[in-house]
């Protein structure tokens, strides 16, 4: 197939004409109408358009280089790629219509050299790219869905907000000074649990993880982050303390969520929670 001249953006038009007539939502991904012909030459000449059906040509390309000795690598690829498909509106049930798409524009540019065995294999093949990107699809879809939950609950900020930090202040009595609290005083007393201060910033906190859930499938997310982490170098955090931190959350939740809290939820906030927070702790170390 290489050999075909500009051959990314020759397979990469021929295999999205193929999505687009098996489901022509899908052309709403590129802001084309559902009813346009998928063959127009509206569609064919337009730059976003071919530039993508290129980068998937690409993106197949190297993912086929790395199977086998770079397959771990490739998972975490994968998992990311699924992530931000998920962000450009792309649903699980598009993902068999891809892969007849792929096999037809094998054969259109294949023929005879592409046969029973050859098809076969890249079925394979397909299937366990496919199925790592939609896990991870899934994943995030499940961390907002259990957030949705907690959210239905009365008072759900400041419930869950107070159990939040008396569970960071178990796990790290340091953190209290944060709030101008003594380390030794008892993390359960009135004078934490009804502080106006801690009151403010554990309502506060959750907004703000409210905001950040909001924008997970949002291009400005890494710029909140940012912002955020070169805030709490201002408030005295420590990156030590974004561990502890998670786990005190992982803690909440499952409080909160009761039945609906499992490992494999729990795995998915924690990627989650690892993304935000590497984010946030690498601009405290540019800002300091």
């Amino acid at each position: 197939m290489r050999r075909i001249p500009d051959h990314e953006v020759v397979a990469g038009t021929i295999l999205f004409t193929h999505l687009f007539k098996k489901c022509p939502e899908t052309k709403a991904l590129f802001g084309f109408a559902v009813d346009m012909d998928a063959g127009s030459e509206e569609m064919q000449l337009n730059k976003a358009f071919t530039r993508h059906a290129a980068n998937m040509i690409q993106m197949l390309d190297r993912a086929l280089n790395m199977l086998g000795p770079d397959a771990e690598l490739l998972g975490e690829i994968l998992m990311d790629l699924g992530k931000k498909h998920a962000r450009m509106g792309v649903h699980e049930q598009y993902f068999p219509f891809m892969g007849e798409a792929l096999l037809e524009m094998m054969q259109e540019l294949q023929s005879t050299a592409f046969t029973p065995a050859i098809e076969h294999a890249w079925k394979t093949v397909y299937a366990a790219l496919s199925t790592s990107m939609v896990q991870s699809m899934n994943t995030e879809q499940s961390v907002l869905q259990s957030w949705a939950k907690l959210k239905a609950q009365p008072n759900y900020q400041e419930v869950a907000g107070g159990m939040l930090f008396q569970s960071l202040f178990h796990k790290c009595p340091e953190t209290k000074l944060l709030f101008g609290f003594p380390i030794d005083m008892d993390t359960d007393s009135e004078t934490i649990r009804k502080s106006r201060r801690f009151m403010m910033h554990s309502t506060y906190f959750i907004e703000m993880l409210d905001k950040a859930l909001g924008m997970v499938e949002s291009k400005n997310m890494d710029a909140n982050m940012k912002e955020l982490g070169e805030l709490h170098v201002e408030y005295g955090v420590r990156e030590e303390f974004f561990p502890i931190m998670g786990e005190a959350l992982f803690h909440t939740l499952e409080q909160n969520l009761k039945g609906d809290w499992n490992e494999d939820l729990k795995a998915a906030w924690q990627g989650l929670y690892g993304r935000l927070s590497s984010q946030m702790m690498a601009a405290m170390k540019n800002k300091k």
